[in-house]
Parts: C-alpha cells; structure tokens; sequence
C-alpha cells in the first residue's frame, strides 16, 4: 500500500509480545479470552490503554487477568496518579482560593534539597521517556512517567502541605510547594498524551495547563504563575472491588451467550382450512425401527431398519 501510494517505506517494524491470560494463550476452545470491549466496558479505555502497554514489556510476554487489571487500576491509577492530581487541587483551592503562584521560597537547606531534587527528576524525566520510546521500549517509557508522579507523591509528603498552611509565616512556602507540584504534574500529563490522551487532556484541563512538546521540557518553571485551577477536581479513575468486577463479568459472559444461543425454529400453529382427500392421498409414511445409538464427536449415529 506505501508503495502504489508513492510513500516511503518504514525503516523498523516493532512486532510486540504476546499477551498472556494467566499462564497460557487465549483460546476460544479454553474459554479464556478476554475482549477488548469488555474491558473498555468495566474499566474505560485509558485504563486499558495503560494496562496493555505497560504489562508488555520489551522482550517478554504480559500477562492480563481481571485480577491484575483491578490491582493496577486501584494501585497506579488511582492512587498514585488519581489521588495526586485530587489533592494538588483541592489543597490549592483551599489554601488560595485555587491560584497557583511561583514565590520561589526555599527557607531551609532542606527545602532547597527537596525542591531541587523534585525539579531535577521532573526535567529528567522526558529525557528518559524519549529514550526509552526510541529504544522501543514502551513499557519502560510509561514506567518512566509514573515514576514522576511517585516522586510528586513523596513530595507532599517530604513538605506536608498541611502542616505549612497552619503557619502564618509559611505561606509563601507553601505557595511555592504548591506550584512545584502543578508545575510536576504538568509535565506528566503532557508525557502521558500518547500513552493515554483522554487522562492527559482531563489532568491539562483541571491544571488550566497548556500542552507541552518535548522541547517546551527542557526548563523548569514554564507554568505561568497566578494561573487558577478548576473548583471542581474530577475524579480521573475511582478504585474498583475485584469481587464486583467479577460478577459483572459473569453477568456479560451470561449475557453473551444468552444471545449467541440457537433460536428455537418458530412453529406456525395458526389452524389450517382442511385438505382433499386426494391432496392427502399424495402423502407417503414410513416407520422404521431403531436397532442402535453410538456418539461419536460432535455427532451421533443412528442405525435404522429397512422401512415397513
């Protein structure tokens, strides 16, 4: 097709791996297979979209279960990304009525460790992505990602937010944190655009941040200062029990296979005027007498006697 369209031809193909159910192939003879829509029907397609790509791995085959889809969604999803972006916002309205602004305030050598080690890893972070994609090494390049959000993570955790926001004198630290981790944020979201576009443009929007390319991330500091967040965070993935996901996954196999079932033939009962004798006449009967059953696959025989 790029030939007869005068298009040039790609220089390397990546064939990926195998996704595995539990320890084997998919197969319709095993029962085992496990559909996209289904998926996308339960979970959405970003978290489809994260889960196929990051349990792929390079060199070796991933591994699905409704079980594995459930731990990631509730572990990577939403904990480490969901609940990061949630109380970013939140704690931005609540303490500043939802502005953002850059004061630039490290009062301890402390501060400046954590800040600067926050900063390094958030401009570091597109430099391994881009190497990792072309390396392609998808997997390790969405891993990447989310290892920044990780560190986001253990930022507030490092500067608890909440305990600044109870001293008068630390607000302007605490502004600082605040845009630190928007400013974090949005640089994983912007990374995150080819791997889950949906979540990225969701995380930019309640950011009020605009997208970025790979060149707009080589310095720290482009999220503009007085920028104001969304009022209304959206929950960008909510945790799921495995034992529901699990009926209603049996509630869709029933469904499916209720509408896959052969169609009794329909009978057309409705009386009949009465026919001839001649017309009757015309009809020819058999009887024949069973001598044996036998089943064999998928069929079964019947001997019959010669007609009486």
């Amino acid at each position: 097709f790029l030939m007869a369209l005068g298009l040039p031809l790609p220089k390397q193909v990546f064939g990926h791996p195998w996704l595995l159910q539990g320890d084997g192939k998919m197969s319709k003879s095993k029962g085992n297979v496990i559909y996209a829509d289904e998926l996308v029907k339960l979970f959405g397609v970003d978290a489809v979209r994260y889960f196929v790509l990051h349990e792929m791995p390079f060199d070796n085959d991933g591994v699905i279960s409704w079980e594995l889809m459930v731990e990631r969604l509730n572990s990577d999803l939403a904990n480490t990304l969901g609940n990061l972006v949630n109380r970013t916002i939140s704690m931005t309205n609540k303490y500043f009525g939802g502005t953002v602004t850059n004061k630039g305030v490290a009062e301890t050598e402390e501060d400046k460790a954590v800040d600067a080690d926050l900063k390094a890893i958030t401009e570091d972070t597109p430099k391994r992505v881009e190497a990792k994609m072309d390396e392609l090494r998808v997997a390790d390049a969405i891993s990447e990602v989310f290892t920044l959000f990780k560190r986001c993570n253990k930022y507030i955790d490092e500067t608890m937010p909440w305990a600044l926001a109870k001293d008068e004198t630390k607000q302007d630290r605490l502004a600082t944190v605040l845009y630190n981790l928007v400013e974090s944020i949005s640089y994983g979201a912007a990374l995150l655009e080819p791997f889950m576009p949906s979540t990225s443009r969701k995380i930019l929007e309640q950011l009020n941040a605009k997208p970025r390319t790979i060149e707009e991330m080589e310095q720290f500091g482009l999220y503009e200062s007085g920028t104001k967040v969304t009022d209304q965070p959206q929950i960008l993935f909510a945790r799921m029990d495995i034992k529901e996901v699990l009926e209603k996954v049996e509630a869709m196999k029933a469904e499916k296979e209720a509408a896959n079932a052969p169609k009794d033939p329909v009978i057309d009962i409705e009386p009949k005027e009465n026919v001839s004798y001649d017309d009757f006449a015309k009809l020819q009967f058999q009887v024949g007498e069973i001598l044996s059953c036998e089943a064999v696959p998928k069929l079964s025989l019947i001997h019959i006697s010669e007609p009486t």
